[in-house]
């Protein structure tokens, strides 16, 4: 009987075999010549400045073999810079021929003091006379490939299924096996070169990794690959989603994004109900400052395109075709973000902090990559205006008939559901040490992005000057129920209620906010990626309580949250443990909501990718997958949509990043490159069988379906 019982069945595969498995083709013997590594420039130029940063060989710590010891020392405010790094390189003898079926491995050591402090390493080559950096005369090209060192992933093999444990240099440590990138370059590699990345504006004293079984593998010619999937039903010969995922039917709406004009005959016109514009709502739209500002400094130059022209570059045709067909919700994404935020705004900076460094306080901003110069100093009330003029402006342009924000009563209103007010502000790495060292702060590990900084500035300890509190409260006034209405109207002559920044650009009449008053506002969300992550979740957990519970007593409190749903972004991978964390996290958000301070959560951008060490090893959409890979990947979207039904009463809507072909970094969808329903299509569509007919693969995912279970509840 072949092991491919089942055929083509979606819902039914044995295991198809191991496939081709990798060979070493070099082997970094480090016992035999570990002098060959040398320290070396790093590919991007970043330098430790202190002499003790670098490596050496050690022997048997754990007694697997010799290592290689990394250390690191970087002060971000003695540096001057936000990164710091270390580089070092062996040669290859003979030279090899590199493709995307070659890999660079090794496996990594750290200790759970790692967490926050690095953020990848970086895989590259050089060639015997390569000295140039990138873009600069020399430079082989661009080869480099990277392993990041995420929060995520220690937390995961230290807080729920460790595979190996060992104690050195008085601390635990565990192991990651097999950290293995594809080169990003073909050709000849003469060279290895190995970066190590410090983590943003963090200090590291003496800080230490480990790695070992330094190798370049390829795949065994002589082994059989698993046979290549076949996707059998286009997305018009399956049932669409749909007709299961509705509001009527007791679960959610599900949604996808578009990045092309909307078609009626598309997948995200068949198998949607919630439609999601990815790029033309976001900050960036705004294309120029308003009059106001431009006539208040008159010197400054604000870089924009051009000196005339519109203010608002918003997008009004495919929103009129979805409402008109009656059949859709609209999602908008987003109001604030570090990223594609327009260049005028990104020169905006606090008046009274100076510093772009973290300090004791947490009194710093960043812009990070994303400010841009020249830049103008302002004061908080006039920052206050610029971004009150910013989200009114935006949302009452769909959700109101107004010419002021360039609708008119012949288009009427576009009504949306929902909208991301704020998209990933919690910094990066920040919330790992916070959260150890000060489990119910959250102020601290903000981002602080400089032109949203700016309305809060020096006035940190009142959570209502907060800007984050702030950006939600306008979004209540933007489009507001009959009770923010009546109010703000009575709250009008008390500049405690409504300050003066907010009547200068003719938002009301006479006090007035009564046309904007909506029966059902849009959905507020705050949308944030690796909510799974335990430090990001009570980060995220500590923010939302304090917001809303503060606002309850404000002045213009409307009986709705200030936050009224957290969006979870669903960027995932295939990984033996990450619907355990998913689900330790919904859970957490699950009480906040039953204590009134959260109406929902959503999924809110979700893909999953197939990485190295999955069954049936590394895929980058829209490759075509084996039957291995393209069930594995199935099998988690089915844990995934399980654990909505689990939850359903408690989820908003969620959002498939891509209606086909890829995702978000190669990440795999329900409908593939051909438009064709994928494993993860039918998984979506019936997890419980799904699940069932590949328990091949539940030796992966081990105990994870069990754990879906009603009466499970994680810790």
């Amino acid at each position: 009987m072949s092991k491919n019982v089942g055929g083509n069945d979606p819902y039914f595969r044995e295991d198809p075999g191991a496939g081709v498995q990798r060979l070493p083709v070099y082997d970094f013997d480090l016992d035999g010549n570990f002098s060959v590594w040398k320290s070396w420039r790093t590919n991007d130029g970043r330098i430790l400045p202190n002499v003790n940063s670098g490596f050496e060989q050690v022997n048997d710590p754990f007694e697997t073999g010799s290592l290689i010891k990394l250390t690191s020392y970087f002060d971000p405010s003695i540096a001057g810079k936000a990164f710091g790094g270390f580089g070092m390189r062996a040669p290859i003898k003979p030279a090899l021929t590199m493709c995307n079926q070659t890999f660079v491995e090794f496996d990594l050591y750290y200790p759970k003091s790692a967490i926050g402090k690095y953020m990848r390493f970086e895989i590259w080559s050089t060639s015997s006379g390569g000295e140039g950096f990138q873009g600069e005369a020399g430079y082989p090209g661009n080869n480099r490939t990277q392993i990041y060192i995420r929060t995520s992933d220690i937390e995961s093999l230290s807080q729920i299924k460790p595979e190996w444990l060992g104690f050195y240099n008085g601390e635990t440590w565990y192991k990651k096996a097999i950290c293995a990138v594809t080169p990003v370059s073909s050709g000849t590699w003469d060279f290895l070169n190995i970066d190590l990345h410090t983590e943003t504006g963090t200090k590291l004293e003496g800080d230490q990794l480990l790695i070992g079984n330094v190798r370049i593998t390829k795949g065994d010619e002589n082994d059989t690959p698993i046979p290549d999937v076949v996707n059998e039903k286009s997305f018009k010969e399956v049932e669409p989603l749909r007709n299961k995922y509705n509001c009527e039917a007791g679960f959610f709406p599900v949604g996808t994004v578009e990045r092309s004009k909307f078609d009626p005959e598309s997948i995200m016109a068949y198998h949607y109900e919630l439609y999601v514009d990815e790029n033309r709502l976001k900050p960036e739209a705004h294309v120029r400052p308003p009059k106001w500002l431009r006539e208040e400094f008159p010197k400054f130059h604000f870089k924009f395109d051009g000196e005339d022209g519109a203010e608002w570059k918003l997008p009004d045709d495919d929103f009129l075709r979805l409402r008109d067909a009656g059949k859709y919700k609209l999602h908008g994404h987003c109001l604030a973000w570090i990223n594609q935020s327009p260049p005028w705004m990104r020169q905006v900076l606090p008046e009274n902090i100076t510093s772009m460094q973290w300090n004791p306080n947490g009194l710093y901003f960043t812009g990070g990559t994303n400010a841009i110069g020249p830049y103008v100093k302002v004061k908080k009330d006039t920052a206050r205006r610029l971004y009150f003029d910013h989200i009114l402006y935006e949302m009452r342009h769909y959700m109101s008939t107004n010419e002021r924000y360039g609708s008119s009563k012949e288009r009427g209103i576009i009504p949306f559901h929902s909208f991301d007010v704020v998209n990933v502000e919690i910094h990066e790495s920040r919330h790992s040490t916070i959260s150890r060292d000060h489990p119910n702060e959250w102020k601290t590990a903000l981002r602080h992005v400089s032109w949203l900084m700016a309305m809060t500035d020096d006035d940190f300890d009142d959570i209502k000057q907060n800007y984050m509190y702030l950006v939600y409260k306008y979004a209540h006034i933007a489009v507001p129920n009959a009770q923010m209405a009546e109010k703000y109207k009575a709250g009008y002559n008390n500049p405690e209620v409504v300050p003066e920044y907010m009547k200068l650009d003719n938002h009301d009449s006479d006090g007035s906010i009564d046309e904007y008053v909506c029966e059902k506002p849009p959905v507020l969300i705050y949308n944030d990626y690796e909510i799974n992550v335990r430090s990001k979740m009570n980060v995220a957990f500590n923010m939302i309580s304090e917001l809303n519970a503060a606002w309850k007593n404000d002045p213009l409190y409307d009986g709705r949250n200030l936050i009224e749903c957290l969006g979870i972004q669903g960027h995932s991978v295939v990984n033996p443990t990450i619907n355990s964390q998913n689900q330790r996290s919904v859970e957490a958000f699950v009480r906040l909501i039953d204590d009134g301070l959260l109406d929902s959560i959503c999924y809110s951008e979700v893909d999953i990718r197939q990485p190295d060490g999955a069954p049936g090893g590394e895929a980058l959409a829209p490759a075509v997958l084996n039957q291995k890979q393209a069930d594995a990947i199935g099998y988690q979207y089915g844990l995934l949509f399980k654990m909505f039904e689990k939850y359903k009463k408690y989820v908003d809507h969620v959002i498939i990043w891509s209606p086909s072909r890829s995702g978000w970094t190669n990440s795999y969808v329900l409908f593939d490159h051909e438009k064709m329903a994928s494993q993860a299509y039918y998984a979506a569509m019936d997890p419980d069988r799904f699940i069932q007919g590949h328990s091949y693969l539940d030796e992966y995912f081990d105990g994870e379906y069990s754990k879906l279970k009603d009466d499970y509840k994680p810790e």
